[in-house]
Order: structure tokens, then sequence, then C-alpha cells
């Protein structure tokens, strides 16, 4: 097997969220997928609000169709739900009439729409949730690769996702639209996040200088949008994460860097390569972490003594330490990673680097683990080893 080594990247994130707080002024909202059935929206206005003049003035339609909210006001904070139950896979908007008023009598706005897109049901019991760098969790909501998608829930509110699933659309953007229309739509993206004194890189290019990414604040998020340059620069995933969320972490990486943190990364990696790999019609890989070991001291070892190769100081190559691990293969293949701060953005550097992605999609693969290790700065390296037995 050819030796790998990965894009070196670094970067922040993104989202999508359940609740909506801002102040009111008129324009047309942000489009929002992954809205639960029992979504609550809360908007501030900037004077107290007159609750007479609420009802039949605030509703959501989908098309022509009209449907009731319900809706409660504390002085300038009206907070809105749907009076009935949302369809799956369906756009809406929420709208706020201009004859809503305030106490004194005058309209207290213009016209406010907020359009979203229900997808699934982000607040049933997850079917797997893992640490994430942020002060959220991931929650997968199925086994079903593909319908795979996460949603970040920290404090039981919605506060970041992950979408890759192809035509689903995210911030007014559709899985699989070229980079070109993310920038008509949203123009330059931001090149930094500053945390303390430091600003941290949001938008990479690989040797190449082929762009792999862009990073825009959106409303109250930071959206990264992917793009796979083996499909003409398309939209290969969306990420995103409240501000707020974003501001808890600050610095680049995690500095919590507990074993669960480290499993968590680990396992993760194993969806987002079996997602990547059904959606191009392969059997996902058979996930054996009892392996995770072999992965785990060479990635250790790499932070120790300060290199980054798939042959350590020893001269063992990664077939000599898998077979030192005790596995028994016919094939194999490894993945390095590191500088990246989440195995989403370690994933999405793979899958732009054509020998780390012909790993990653090599149909005669069948098992695979991944081994991670923390730098006592919270960077993690990442061994990946795919086989076949």
């Amino acid at each position: 097997m050819r030796k790998l080594t990965t894009i070196m990247m670094a970067i922040a994130v993104i989202l999508c969220l359940t609740s909506f707080s801002q102040a009111a002024t008129a324009n047309t909202r942000t489009n929002f997928s992954n809205i639960a059935l029992d979504k609550k929206w809360t908007i501030i206005f900037n004077h107290s609000i007159d609750p007479s003049s609420v009802a039949q003035n605030v509703y959501i339609t989908q098309g022509s169709t009209k449907m009731e909210v319900t809706t409660s006001v504390s002085q300038n904070t009206l907070t809105i739900k749907p009076a009935s139950n949302l369809s799956y896979n369906t756009a809406y908007t929420l709208v706020v009439s201009p004859l809503v008023r305030d106490t004194t009598g005058n309209p207290i706005n213009k016209t406010i729409n907020i359009p979203f897109l229900t997808v699934d049901t982000p607040e049933q019991e997850a079917y797997k949730s893992f640490q994430s760098e942020y002060d959220m969790l991931w929650n997968m909501a199925n086994e079903d690769y593909e319908n795979f998608y996460l949603v970040g829930y920290a404090h039981d509110e919605e506060v970041g996702g992950y979408e890759t699933r192809a035509g689903q659309t995210v911030f007014g953007i559709n899985i699989g639209d070229s980079r070109s229309v993310v920038e008509r739509k949203y123009g330059k993206p931001l090149h930094s996040i500053k945390k303390g004194n430091t600003n941290y890189t949001q938008n990479y290019t690989d040797k190449s200088g082929n762009i792999l990414s862009n990073t825009y604040k959106i409303g109250q998020y930071y959206v990264t949008f992917f793009y796979d340059i083996f499909k003409h620069n398309t939209v290969r995933s969306v990420t995103w994460v409240a501000a707020e969320t974003e501001a808890s972490k600050t610095g680049f990486f995690r500095t919590d860097m507990s074993s669960a943190y480290r499993d968590a990364m680990e396992e993760m990696m194993v969806h987002l390569i079996n997602q990547a790999r059904v959606a191009e019609g392969l059997n996902p890989l058979i996930y054996t972490p009892d392996y995770n070991s072999i992965g785990r001291h060479h990635s250790a070892d790499m932070v120790q003594h300060q290199y980054f190769s798939h042959t350590n100081l020893d001269g063992e190559s990664a077939k000599e330490r898998m077979d030192a691990g005790g596995l028994t293969f016919s094939w194999y293949g490894e993945n390095l990673a590191y500088g990246q701060y989440s195995a989403i953005y370690a994933h999405e550097a793979l899958m732009n680097s054509a020998n780390h992605r012909e790993n990653i999609l090599r149909s005669n693969f069948t098992h695979i683990l991944v081994g991670v290790a923390f730098t006592n700065k919270g960077a993690p390296y990442f061994t990946i080893n795919f086989y076949k037995q």
C-alpha cells in the first residue's frame, strides 16, 4: 500500500439552532434546517409589545397555506411555537407582520420572515452522543448512514449541526451547490475568529491553491461550508455552531483531554468515514475499538517525539505495527492527520487529499481502527488504520 500523509488544517465552527433570539429588524432571516417539530422562536424587540396585536398577525406559511401558531408576550419578548404538527422535510416560513404594535400603538416593525426547513426529529433520543471540542454534545440521530447528520446540544438547546446529505438545504445553501453559489450569497468569508489576543484562521487552501472551506458569520452562528475539490468544488458538507458556544472555547483546541473525549473523537471519525463510503455506494467499515491501542500508540509516539510519519523512529511501518498489535489482515492502509481540532475538520481535510480519499473509499477494506493522542496544548493526532481480514 502507498504511504499517506495528511493536509494540515486548523479552523473554527458553525451552526443551526432551535431557538431564535435577536433584536428584530426588518429583513428575511437565515434559513435553518434540522428544526424540531416543537421548535420555539424567541424574538426580542426594541419596545414593549401590545399582546392584543399579536393574534392573527404572527403565523407560519407553507406555500399558500397559513398555519396558526401559539404565542406569548413578556414586555418586549415574543415567543412563538407551531400550534399543530409540522411535516418533515418541508419548507416553511414564520411571518411576523407589521401590524404587530408596541404598547403606544405604533407598528413595531416591518415584516419579519424566518424561513426554515424541517429535516428530522432531533428531539428524539439520540442513537449516539459524543463529546465535542465545545461545551456541547454531538447527537447522532440514527444508525442509517444514508440519513446521517449531527445535532449539537448544550444545556438542552440546539447550538450546532453538521449536514452532508445530498440535496439538504442549510442556511439557504443546498448540499451539492457550487462554491460560487455560496460566495454569491454570502460574499467574502471570514479570514479568522479572534479569541483573546489571537486570530485563528478559518479558511483553508491546499498545496495546489484549492479552496477547501469558507467560514461565515451568519446571524448568530459561525457556519463553515466544506467543498469537494474532486466534485467540481461543490458543497460536500456544512457545519455550524452558535457564536456563544464558539466563545465558550477560549483557544483553538479543547484543553480537557479526557479519555472519554478521545474515545468520542475516535468513534466519530469512524461514523464520518462510513457516511462517506455509503454515500458512494460502498459498505460501511466494521469498527474494531479493541485494537485502537495500535493507533493510539503511534499517535502518542508522534506527539512525544515530534515527528509525523507512517514509519516510527524504530523503523516500523504501519503493517509492522498492525502485525505487532495482533491483527490478521490481507489488505491494509493508513491515514494520518494532525492540526485540525476535531474529527469533522480532520475528515473533511482527508476527503480533499487524493491518497487519503482513496483509502477512505477503497472497496476492499472491511475494518477500521482509530487512535488519537493529544499534545499538551490539546492538538489531536489521528492514526487511522484500514484493513481487510
